[in-house]
């Protein structure tokens, strides 16, 4: 086994090398930092690569993009993406690039890599051996009746486009009509975990008693033997963050935080808080029609259950309202905050708040005032400040509020 670790911290190579090694202890690791040494593609010359890990920013540039520009070649290996963020969004983004699947930095163990290795190692040998069933009078052409993407009845597996820590996310194609769609699968380790697996279900509940065109539709729900599974909405338009990465006009921000508003309108109407709004968790139709995703965190307001612990941090620091930040209870107004997050870095392209340390991000919301928008984007100030202020009382009570403000 050969992998090559694409990322400028010397650290995570070196603690990625660690957890491989858990698995496969005389693993050649080679350790390539993208700003000293370049594209990735250099050290892939001699054919001898069993896996790529890859850095979503190497040197400050698009891995998506490289993940691309390695798989072009048909004898690549499988590239597993590792990235600050997740979600289902980047998830998706993934797979289009050609990467087997998407991994968190921050929540990721040992035995979720190897697990995502070699699922993806597998899914590589599926797939070249089903190329080699495809040519004429092959002898594995009546054995690819046997299709290995039949994870769920019903549905034919076309790739793992990511994993988190309660479920693997797959894009699919619903047998009866070939619809492309995504399933999430519980992972089987945590079925057992009535936490994860209350969660998990919640998900699906919460999202089906939605009908709007700003909120990802579910289409079905059951179980694949003992792990149960969501079909949703696949949503092939690309992630919020990817166009505040490529940059978006004033106007098209304030279209777009308009968009969300009213999701969030919708959303809360319903008695839900989303509690992990972020650019990741937005993403586009065919038509440009922004959509809100991943509900894992979700709380309906009626109910009495408390699926997170009392001050455990559960969503993503960048975006987390204050009282969030302080292990308290989140409602409407708290998703508000997110959007006003959100809102500031379409405005400027910069995240509102950065910090090596979660914790240094979470001191940040709860006492630093917000940075001020650039002179020719001062109209939208009023906004923002309603929307980032420290407490939910001084903020905009309703997103339908925020709609009647926003500049469009």
């Amino acid at each position: 086994m050969r992998f090559l670790l694409v990322d400028e911290s010397r650290e995570f190579r070196d603690a990625i090398a660690r957890m491989l090694r858990t698995r496969w202890p005389i693993a050649e690791i080679t350790e390539w930092d993208p700003r000293a040494r370049g594209h990735a593609r250099l050290a892939l010359a001699d054919g001898r690569t069993t896996a790529v890990l890859l850095d979503t920013r190497p040197a400050g540039e698009d891995g998506y993009a490289w993940a691309t520009d390695i798989r072009r070649d048909p004898q690549a290996p499988p590239v597993l993406l590792l990235s600050t963020e997740g979600g289902d969004a980047l998830a998706v983004r993934a797979l289009s690039a050609g990467a087997s699947g998407l991994l968190r930095k921050s929540t990721l163990s040992a035995g979720q890599l190897v697990r995502a290795l070699e699922d993806a190692l597998r899914a590589e040998e599926a797939r070249r051996s089903a190329s080699k069933a495809k040519a004429p009078g092959s002898a594995r052409d009546a054995a690819s009746a046997r299709d290995p993407g039949q994870l769920v009845p019903g549905y034919r597996v076309l790739d793992l486009i990511g994993q988190g820590g309660m479920a693997r996310v797959y894009l699919a194609e619903r047998v009866h009509d070939g619809r492309q769609l995504v399933l999430k699968v519980l992972d089987p380790s945590l079925r057992a975990d009535e936490v994860f697996y209350k969660r998990f279900l919640q998900e699906y509940k919460l999202i089906a008693s939605i009908r709007d065109e700003h909120v990802a539709s579910i289409y079905d729900l059951g179980f694949a033997g003992q792990c149960p599974y969501i079909a949703m909405e696949y949503l092939p338009g690309g992630t919020l963050a990817a166009r505040i990465h490529e940059g978006l006009s004033a106007p098209d921000a304030a279209r777009i935080a308009a968009q969300i508003a009213k999701a969030l309108d919708v959303i809360h109407s319903h008695g839900i808080v989303h509690r992990d709004l972020k650019p990741a968790n937005i993403l586009f139709r065919a038509n440009g029609q922004p959509a809100i995703v991943d509900f894992g965190l979700a709380k309906d307001l009626g109910s009495t259950t408390e699926l997170t612990l009392f001050g455990q941090v559960v969503a993503t620091p960048h975006y987390m309202s204050p009282e969030q930040c302080m292990g308290k209870k989140a409602d409407a107004r708290s998703d508000l905050y997110s959007l006003g997050v959100i809102f500031y870095e379409m405005l400027t392209g910069k995240k509102l708040f950065d910090a090596p340390q979660h914790t240094t991000l979470a001191g940040l919301h709860i006492q630093a005032p917000p940075p001020r928008l650039p002179a020719d984007l001062a109209a939208y100030q009023p906004v923002l400040d309603r929307l980032l202020a420290k407490k939910r009382e001084e903020r905009f009570q309703s997103a339908r509020e925020v709609l009647a403000h926003i500049p469009v």
